[in-house]
């Protein structure tokens, strides 16, 4: 009797998009790799983390200490969904001043980390039938995290010195490449894209009429602070992804953003309204 009145669970409808198959895979399989090395720690087994870069300092003191202080001021309401004025100009100072790229707080959007920010980056430049380009050796979220939008990934080879192959590049390029992703320093090599072959992507990118994703989440730990850049050169082209978690060991904080021509950021703060409507006020 109780298996006639059980209704069906698989139905013709009730049934899961294909986007499930989209963010599965490598870059999710690494994490689960993460979270049984740090279950292993835990439990007190002789464990070296390698797989994710969270720095084994603690945030300094003196921002837990302003971020305290403004939770005790009330400042946990809704905030604007692209970020503070005060903060998006913060970003675009330190951007044009490490990039060349004169830009300002309508080039910035505010997201919870650099992962979010190549999320939205991902949905608002490829889709279904697009091809992006990655290189090797790459950070194990890129797949699901570029696929994620119905595009396909396509993996540049690296050199034997873990340089980007950029004869082997201009090969991939197709009719169907919409985009360019790359980390510089790159996650796990720590190599950081030179002015001469960044002269070279260049002048595929504007040939192509491609995207550019530059993720610089390290740029701060590079010599002086910063990575050559193609943003000042091809400002409606460049996208660049950065964040604290790395320079100011603020990891778990979720502060990040993404810098961008004006269009590409409107797309980018209407994505954020959607799914994170804001970052916390007291962070930022």
């Amino acid at each position: 009797m109780l298996e006639m009145l059980t209704p069906p669970t698989h139905s013709k409808n009730v049934k899961f998009s294909t986007l499930v198959k989209r963010i599965s895979g490598d870059g999710t399989d690494a994490w689960l790799t993460h979270y049984e090395a740090v279950a292993a720690r835990e439990r007190g087994e002789d464990v070296i983390i390698l797989s994710v870069g969270d720095p084994d300092l603690d945030t300094p003191a003196v921002v837990v200490e302003r971020a305290i202080e403004r939770l005790r001021a009330g400042d946990t309401h809704y905030v604007v969904a692209a970020g503070r004025p005060a903060l998006r100009t913060a970003i675009a100072q330190a951007h044009a001043a490490r990039s060349g790229q004169a830009v300002g707080a309508e080039n910035v959007v505010c997201f919870a980390g650099a992962q979010n920010a190549l999320f939205v980056a991902s949905m608002c430049l490829a889709g279904p039938g697009d091809e992006v380009i990655t290189f090797e050796p790459l950070y194990p979220t890129y797949p699901a995290t570029i696929e994620v939008s119905g595009a396909r990934l396509v993996r540049a080879p690296a050199t034997s010195a873990c340089r980007p192959d950029l004869r082997a590049l201009a090969a991939l390029i197709t009719p169907r490449t919409r985009a360019i992703f790359w980390a510089t320093p790159n996650n796990p090599s720590g190599v950081i894209l030179s002015e001469q072959e960044l002269d070279l992507i260049a002048t595929l990118v504007q040939r192509h009429e491609l995207w550019v994703v530059s993720d610089e989440v390290y740029a701060g730990l590079a010599p002086e602070g910063r990575v050559p850049s193609l943003a000042a050169r091809l400002p409606e082209q460049v996208v660049t992804l950065g964040s604290l978690s790395k320079s100011h060991a603020m990891t778990g904080w979720r502060a990040g953003w993404l810098v961008g021509p004006t269009q590409l950021a409107l797309h980018a703060e209407q994505l954020a309204m959607c799914m994170l409507f804001g970052l916390p006020g007291f962070i930022q």
